[in-house]
């Protein structure tokens, strides 16, 4: 989801900062229930008018942005009288999810602590890139079906590492099927997630029938930090960084949006070319080592790839082709008939809705996406963005939520290899 810098000069100045504090900042829910409301809540999302506006508000981040008439839109800010009375002027009651979100974020921060603390499982806690790593080299140690690979190296020297799950030992010919996850670092209910996966596939293969016949049918990769240094940075300067942490040459400014990056449309409408935004697409296409990463295991892949999976949070949306235009993909029946089926496994989980759609119509524009670049450019009929479960927790999911939200997304998933000719 978006975050909307109203000041740059300011944010950039903070994003140099040691620690992110949001003592003070609210986060706010409205529900757009007339055109008008919607068109102005979308207008603030993308170019607000600031003229008027005190010297103090210097940072709107919508945590879900406004799409449809009846949806709920969440708006992190750090001066919320005045922002309470700018909707309250046009119609609209805002609601407090959260009074003070530092205190939220210490609150869950505390919570994950004691519950690692007090034995709960691996995959239903928070972990630093550097765990993750290591629980997945122990799992390949461990499990022949588990093969870990490096596909890239970030700016600051991570490694981006893929898990290969397949019973098909050195037959490097199968069908197979590609999951991301935590391309925005704050989003970490979503690396959670392909843990959660990656538990499943590799725990329960020889047990559950389904699971034995999805790592049979398919190769499974799965890449659960996209983003390492973003993912550090979360954990370590700032819960609510996005983007990854590339130094931009021409700006005080830091990170790309690595989602805004890939060779579809690059640079169109739905990014920015402003480094201080969270949509900033970089200078070129695959100008990053994360996209260059994804890219790269993808066209080793090519002609076997039958699905690929971007996993976002937390606009509780099943996404398809395309983002940059409202113009429907040849295909779009096809990705139509496994969407409904994936989205029904969801809601048959614990009642959970999920709209479905091309992104440019049930989300909001984008440019430079993963699911189209991997759909126009790749031919993978089945690319999607899965955004998951919106909560009043926004990114700050805590970890009570961990199970329930990637055991219905993965109900979605196993359906749509299901579902796939």
């Amino acid at each position: 989801m978006n975050r909307l810098v109203i000041f740059w000069v300011l944010t950039g100045a903070l994003t140099w900062a040691q620690k992110a504090n949001y003592t003070g900042y609210k986060l706010l829910r409205v529900t757009p229930e007339t055109t008008e409301q919607l068109s102005y809540l979308v207008s603030l999302s993308l170019t607000p008018d600031t003229a008027r506006w005190p010297i103090e508000v210097n940072v709107l981040d919508f945590w879900r942005d406004p799409t449809r008439l009846g949806g709920s839109v969440d708006i992190l800010t750090n001066y919320s009288s005045f922002l309470e009375q700018e909707l309250f002027s046009k119609g609209m009651s805002p609601l407090v999810l959260m009074d003070d979100v530092q205190s939220f974020l210490d609150k869950r921060k505390i919570e994950n602590a004691d519950s690692i603390a007090a034995g709960s499982r691996f995959t239903e806690t928070y972990h630093t890139y550097e765990e993750i790593i290591d629980y997945l080299n122990q799992l390949a140690n461990n499990n022949s079906l588990v093969n870990v690979s490096k596909i890239g190296e970030t700016d600051q020297s991570r490694d981006i590492v893929t898990a290969r799950i397949s019973s098909g030992g050195d037959d490097t010919s199968r069908p197979a099927i590609y999951l991301e996850c935590g391309m925005h670092a704050r989003e970490w209910i979503a690396h959670s997630t392909c843990i959660w996966i990656i538990d499943e596939l590799t725990t329960l293969y020889g047990q559950i029938p389904e699971i034995t016949g999805l790592v049979d049918r398919f190769d499974w990769y799965i890449t659960p930090v996209s983003n390492p240094d973003g993912y550090v940075y979360s954990w370590l300067n700032d819960r609510l960084w996005r983007k990854n942490r590339k130094i931009n040459p021409s700006s005080s400014c830091v990170g790309v949006d690595t989602n805004r990056n890939f060779d579809a449309n690059f640079g169109g409408v739905g990014s920015s070319d402003v480094p201080c935004s969270d949509t900033y697409s970089g200078p070129s296409a695959f100008s990053e080592a994360e996209s260059r990463a994804m890219r790269d295991i993808l066209l080793s892949l090519q002609g076997r790839t039958k699905a690929v999976v971007s996993i976002h949070n937390n606009a509780q949306v099943w996404i398809s082709p395309y983002g940059f235009t409202t113009e429907r993909p040849a295909d779009y029946a096809e990705m139509e008939r496994v969407m409904t089926v994936g989205a029904a496994a969801i809601e048959a989980t614990y009642g959970t809705e999920y709209p479905f759609g091309p992104g440019s119509e049930v989300l909001y524009v984008t440019s430079g996406t993963t699911k189209d670049y991997v759909y126009d450019t790749l031919g993978v009929v089945h690319g999607y963005t899965l955004e998951l479960r919106n909560t009043a927790d926004g990114f700050i999911t805590p970890g009570t939520l961990i199970a329930p939200v990637a055991t219905e997304a993965w109900n979605g998933i196993k359906a749509m290899a299901n579902a796939i000719v």
